[in-house]
């Protein structure tokens, strides 16, 4: 019997796509989501990822519900920049880290886990320092407090969270080399999802409408699930500990534009 994997945020968007398309191929999916899905599952946990007794709740509720080991956990449910800060870093980094974190123990060997991140964080080497302490630090208050006191990161708290999700996914990916779990992330452009609509408002209207114009169109939730869906396959076993960017070239034209300022990144 296939071994049932986990995609979080799949009431919407790309993590409902992702679940969609994971299940046409055969998978038994357990969906983790504050809100119901749109279609039935082989399981289901209600659950707020951004609290550490919400987080611990629903990783009980899917061990439960899995009876066993687990193929794969795919972290796409998230936040936008227009949630407040501490939502943001809650949701987006504590706790996609602690409820994988949590149910790593029950992958099973050669399994993998898919985090989603952002285009906009491909620059997260040079903020190092800070995600170290962020991402890192076990107590979830002392973690937002330390965000607090930097006022950049606050008011970039999206982009930051982001950035935390690109050091994660290499720092489990290190860890987890012993068991051949596979840890991997993919930044999206901006994706025709529910979400759209805030990341046009935070990053300004204009510069997202130019960035789907530069490459023909928005992405749409089935071009990230398809790469998702692809990264759990043996043929992606020797991918591991990197991100892979799905963004129509939009990374590309800005490394080459003339203004490449002008453009923003996506999701």
């Amino acid at each position: 019997m296939t071994l049932p994997l986990v995609v979080t945020g799949i009431s919407s968007g790309i993590g409902e796509r992702t679940a969609a398309l994971l299940r046409e191929r055969g998978a038994r999916v357990i969906g983790v989501d504050r809100n119901p899905p749109p279609s039935d599952l082989e399981g289901f946990v209600q659950a707020d990822l951004g609290t550490p007794d919400g987080v611990a709740a629903a990783v009980r509720s899917v061990s439960d519900l899995a009876g066993g080991p687990l193929a794969a956990v795919v972290n796409v449910a998230g936040v936008p920049g227009t949630a407040p800060w501490r939502t943001v870093i809650s949701v987006n980094v504590l706790g996609l880290r602690d409820l994988t974190e949590g149910l790593a123990a029950q992958i099973t060997e050669g399994g993998a886990v898919v985090h989603l991140a952002s285009s906009v964080a491909e620059g997260w080497r040079e903020n190092l320092p800070a995600i170290c302490r962020i991402a890192l630090a076990k107590d979830w208050r002392t973690a937002l407090d330390d965000v607090a006191a930097e006022p950049d990161l606050v008011g970039n708290a999206y982009r930051f969270s982001k950035e935390c999700v690109r050091f994660l996914t290499e720092r489990g990916a290190a860890g987890l080399l012993d068991r051949s779990i596979r840890v991997v992330s993919v930044s999206p452009g901006p994706v025709e999802t529910p979400i759209l609509e805030d990341f046009k408002s935070d990053h300004g209207r204009e510069k997202v409408e130019a960035a789907a114009r530069a490459v023909g169109r928005f992405g749409r939730p089935e071009d990230v699930a398809s790469v998702i869906a692809f990264l759990l396959e043996p043929a992606a076993s020797w991918i591991n500990g990197t991100d892979i960017r799905v963004d129509g070239g939009l990374g590309a034209y800005r490394a080459h534009s003339a203004e490449p300022a002008a453009i923003p990144h996506g999701d």
